[in-house]
């Protein structure tokens, strides 16, 4: 029961990690590109 609770966490784990993996990325890139374009002017 144990190993079938943790297998369950990590698999939802995972997809939330994603998810939370996109939103960093994306947020990243939207800043750096802010920032880059903000020094450009």
């Amino acid at each position: 029961m144990g190993g079938m609770m943790s297998g369950w966490g990590m698999m939802g784990f995972g997809i939330l990690g994603w998810f939370l993996n996109l939103l960093v990325i994306g947020l990243v890139v939207y800043f750096a590109v802010k920032l880059a374009l903000r020094n450009k002017d």
